[in-house]
């Protein structure tokens, strides 16, 4: 919430919140579109190479490989610290306690570990542990809003909500400030394609994976849209929660239910709500990682031990476990430099776009044009070129002003850091591919035994592989 405030105030907030819904709803149904054809572990590399020209395929889907699994995994690691500072927060409204950056990294650490564990041994309750996580953030929801309407003594009024612009930001044009204001909205949405990584293990993939994809951005974007509204109109002094107070970038929200409950056991409880989410999100989104990279080794861009699944727990340990130590470092740095820790942290949402826009562009300026393609049953016919363009115009939109400086002047603490993790990315990536994967990755296939598909429905041919080799797909058609 906190550079929603500072970049737009209530206009950035509620208005930021409608515009970016209206776009990852379009987005949300293109790549919908998209894992309707090819529902794969691999996700948005497999799509991409899909739509790609023959010759290029390999390398344009290498790099959206490891684009889509770095955003996988940073958002992980930003969900595990987002969970690690909000429980500082309750702390330290319940009791006098300053918030060491030592007690941040630890908290973090014991949730890497458990998301491990619980990936490795029980990975049928996340099953479970979604379908808890939305009963809880359903009548969570209703109590928050109950709860704040009831006891905020002071509202402000309807125009404040819809029209108050504060720019706090530092950039003299107001409307570069709103576009930054969008990142806490973008931010919720920022990981559409986490179920298509798990396609190979859901019944029917190619119908209730998309159909997942669509549900959550719609379902979301309404939902939010009365939660914002009460929360601005008790939302009090915005800058007040923000600067006076410890928690105030932290877990500000912690703080907005402590000024109208009064009762720091209410807010503690009430924002639990969203630390709940927050882990539930990241232990789905590691798994996802996971899963994305398996498929990668599967398809020779990594050592073969990457691509085995475990015959007794049925999941990719060494996938699972390799992501742990480079995590331990990242989460390292914010003992030792916040500006670092959270300007890597700011690439999250830019990569998660980029990992879209490219297959997104690719199918809407050459496959729809070029190849001859058999939609899946979730199919936008002849409307999908213009949802497409929508979607791929938002994207870019998101990308450029995701990755400007929040705040002006620009200093070493101020600086986003995006452009610099996306580039880092792309090194390590091109010098995987020169070290290894060059000879041995020549783009994906598609392993029909595990993919879960409609089977009562005419066949049809697709190519499959570098090769080509055909083989025989049964899908549902539209």
């Amino acid at each position: 919430m906190a550079q929603g405030i500072v970049g737009g105030g209530s206009v950035g907030l509620f208005w930021g919140w409608i515009f970016v819904s209206v776009g990852i709803t379009f987005m949300a149904s293109s790549l919908a579109e998209l894992v309707s054809m090819w529902p794969s572990a691999g996700g948005q590399y497999v799509w991409a190479a899909e739509v790609s020209p023959k010759k290029h395929k390999a390398i344009i889907s290498w790099y959206v490989a490891w684009i889509s699994i770095a955003g996988l995994w940073l958002g992980a690691i930003s969900c595990g610290m987002g969970v690690a500072v909000q429980t500082q927060s309750y702390v330290a409204i319940a009791r006098p306690y300053r918030m060491a950056r030592w007690h941040a990294f630890l908290i973090n650490v014991a949730v890497l570990v458990i998301w491990v564990i619980f990936n490795l041994v029980y990975v049928k309750g996340i099953h479970w542990m979604n379908q808890s996580v939305l009963c809880i953030h359903v009548l969570g929801y209703f109590a928050v809003i109950i709860t704040l309407a009831v006891c905020t003594d002071t509202k402000h009024d309807a125009k404040y909500v819809f029209t108050n612009f504060e720019n706090s930001t530092g950039w003299s044009q107001d409307g570069i400030a709103w576009c930054i204001s969008l990142l806490p909205a973008l931010f919720a949405f920022f990981s559409l394609d986490t179920a298509s990584h798990y396609s190979e293990e859901i019944k029917d993939a190619n119908i209730a994976v998309p159909r997942a994809m669509f549900l959550q951005a719609v379902l979301n974007g309404l939902m939010t849209i009365p939660f914002i509204i009460t929360v601005l109109f008790c939302i009090g002094d915005p800058l007040g929660v923000l600067y006076n107070s410890q928690i105030g970038f932290t877990s500000p929200f912690t703080q907005i239910l402590f000024n109208s409950t009064g009762s720091p056991v209410a807010a503690i409880v009430l924002n639990t709500i969203s630390s709940y989410v927050a882990f539930a999100a990241g232990l789905d989104l590691w798994g996802a990682a996971a899963r994305a990279m398996w498929s990668l080794a599967r398809d020779g861009g990594l050592p073969p031990s990457f691509a085995r699944i475990h015959p007794k727990f049925d999941v990719p340990i060494e996938c699972l476990l390799a992501m742990a130590p480079p995590a331990l470092i990242i989460v390292m740095i914010y003992i030792f430099n916040t500006t670092a820790f959270y300007g890597i942290m700011a690439g999250v949402v830019v990569t998660f776009q980029l990992s879209y826009v490219i297959p997104i562009g690719l199918h809407l300026f050459y496959a729809r044009r070029r190849l001859a393609l058999t939609k899946g049953p979730w199919s936008l016919g002849r409307y999908g070129w213009a949802v497409d363009m929508v979607s791929f115009c938002f994207g870019i939109f998101m990308i450029i002003f995701m990755s400007l400086p929040t705040y002006q002047p620009v200093t070493a603490a101020t600086m986003n850091y995006t452009v610099a993790i996306i580039g880092c990315i792309l090194l390590f990536a091109t010098v995987l591919y020169f070290v290894y994967a060059r000879g041995r990755y020549n783009g994906p296939t598609i392993i029909l035994d595990a993919v879960r598909v409609s089977t009562d429905v005419p066949v049809h041919t697709v190519e499959i592989g570098e090769e080509a080799s055909k083989v025989q797909l049964q899908t549902k058609l539209a």
